[in-house]
């Protein structure tokens, strides 16, 4: 198997296990890397590859059947859009993917007569298979029916931009910070930028003097309008690997617990290089003391993770659907612990990568009907920071879709601040 070759099967390989065993990218994508003797730039196209064949796997399953009546089997479906993308939306040359493509086939035992008379077929009809466009129905029958209990959410604004890459944010630690930032970039508030250029993150200017760490716009936003965090008792009960905590490290003393081992050795390695410390847990939050209280408590949940979507595309990729139950009942008992932990004029401050009703408003409105001692304190929609009144509803919470912002791709996020009254 030449080169070439090697990786497109490895492509495949990591694809097919996504798709069949529904893991999660990273950690099939460096299991198979580890197995082959790849190098830097072979390991590049593999990612990108298969974080773009899972962006647009519903425009592929569309464009396959104007050519396929029959229904595909998931190897020749993985396979062939795979060759799609690389051939229409990443524009390497058709004569090598089709060509690769089909050695493939012969190691997966897929007819390569069929793979190249599709392939074949779909180069005849480019320019006007780039011009597909979706509809909400091409969806998941699972992700159109959460969608569509969402309130004051635009399901299009989601998928004109939920197959795009993901614009690159950074939070610096001062305003002086990114003053003397040299790379080119576009700022999003006097502590905050888009990087305007693509490189590795280590490879950032900056990186090892820890003068910032990457962080989506939409999960800055929640502590950078909140009232001023400052001198107060935190505790962040779910905090690897560690952004939104890093907004308030300095002014203020914080508890930093994560149930994850490998997310909380991330975590202490981002607060090494940033210089910040902290006191640092590996519980199941469920199962702190209640005998210390605490001003403000994070709750930063586990949730379908939809609203990261364009970095985690194998959410709608994968052939079963998020566990909303379990995930439910987690956001549930966390907030619900929280309710023990914080003090009397305290606040839980609820966020989630999500925008599905069930995670967001449905959970809240739940909390607040059993905690009558608990509402919510409003968001000021009219911050000096930057023009976001669109993204803080009527209620007071934050809440956006996967969307563009000033040119940029930002994540989808909720967030709501409960203030204890009693």
């Amino acid at each position: 198997m030449n080169r070439s070759t090697k990786t497109r099967y490895a492509i495949f390989q990591i694809l097919i296990e996504i798709f069949k065993k529904n893991k999660s990218f990273d950690v099939v994508f460096n299991q198979k890397i580890a197995e082959f003797n790849f190098n830097k730039n072979e390991i590049s196209f593999i990612n990108n590859v298969c974080l773009n064949s899972m962006r647009k796997s519903i425009h592929c399953k569309i464009i396959l059947n104007k050519f396929i009546k029959t229904k595909l089997k998931a190897n020749e479906f993985i396979l062939l859009s795979s060759a799609i993308v690389q051939i229409l939306y990443l524009n390497i040359k058709p004569y090598a993917v089709v060509n690769e493509t089909v050695n493939v086939s012969k190691q997966i035992k897929v007819f390569p007569g069929f793979v190249n008379a599709i392939l074949k077929n779909i180069l005849k009809n480019i320019e006007n298979l780039k011009k597909i466009e979706l509809k909400l129905t091409d969806f998941p029958a699972w992700f159109v029916d959460e969608i569509s209990k969402c309130e004051n959410v635009d399901p299009y604004s989601f998928i004109d931009t939920f197959h795009k890459q993901p614009s690159l944010h950074l939070v610096f630690k001062s305003e002086n910070c990114l003053d003397n930032f040299e790379e080119k970039h576009t700022r999003s508030s006097k502590k905050s930028a888009f990087l305007d250029i693509k490189k590795k993150i280590s490879d950032i200017k900056n990186f090892n003097e820890g003068d910032w760490w990457v962080q989506d716009f939409s999960s800055m936003i929640p502590l950078a309008i909140s009232n001023k965090i400052k001198n107060y008792n935190i505790l962040d009960i779910c905090a690897a690997p560690g952004g939104k905590a890093f907004q308030i490290l300095s002014n203020n003393k914080v508890v930093l617990n994560d149930i994850n081992n490998k997310r909380i050795l991330k975590l202490k390695e981002n607060l090494l290089r940033l210089r910040f410390d902290a006191e640092i847990k590996n519980l199941n939050a469920l199962d702190f003391v209640e005998d210390k209280k605490y001003d403000i408590v994070l709750v930063d949940s586990p949730c379908s993770s939809i609203g990261t979507i364009r970095r985690h595309p194998e959410i709608l990729f994968k052939t079963e659907k998020p566990n909303f139950v379990k995930l439910n009942e987690i956001q549930k008992n966390l907030l619900k612990k929280s309710s023990r932990l914080v003090k009397r004029k305290g606040k839980i401050i609820y966020m989630v990568c999500s925008f599905f009703h069930s995670e967001t408003t449905k959970i809240i409105k739940q909390f607040l009907e059993e905690n009558k001692n608990f509402s919510i304190r409003k968001y000021n929609q009219n911050t000096k920071l930057l023009n976001i009144k669109n993204l803080i509803s009527k209620e007071g919470y934050f809440l956006t879709l996967p969307t563009k912002f000033k040119n940029y791709y930002i994540d989808g996020f909720f967030s709501v601040e409960l203030i204890r009254n009693d």
